[in-house]
């Protein structure tokens, strides 16, 4: 978690309107050890990644995901992220070609 976000960023149409990247935390892996799924550890880390950014002063969090990574996508929908845009973060030649874009206003 930092503030450093891909270029394909700007692309997007975010819900917090703030030209002052250091007002914006990026998440920018979540990994948890497959000996750990299904017990609560993603949506701990979530959890306090939010209120790290809140007490922070942040007034947003934003991530990507891999479209087809279908369990993140559905821990980032439960904790109340919003869908934003698909955009390309060129890594195509992974495989990986097109990205969801989520955001979680810190109100």
């Amino acid at each position: 978690m930092n503030h450093s976000r891909e270029d394909a960023y700007d692309e997007a149409t975010w819900l917090v309107e703030e030209p002052d990247d250091s007002k914006i935390m990026v998440i920018h892996t979540l990994t948890v050890h497959p000996l750990y799924f299904k017990n609560g550890v993603a949506r701990a880390l979530m959890d306090f990644s939010l209120q790290y950014s809140r007490a922070q002063g942040m007034r947003s969090v934003r991530l990507d995901v891999y479209e087809k990574n279908a369990p993140a996508i559905a821990l980032y929908k439960k904790c109340n992220f919003s869908y934003i845009t698909t955009v390309d973060l060129g890594l195509g030649e992974y495989g990986l070609k097109l990205f969801m874009l989520f955001e979680f206003p810190i109100l």
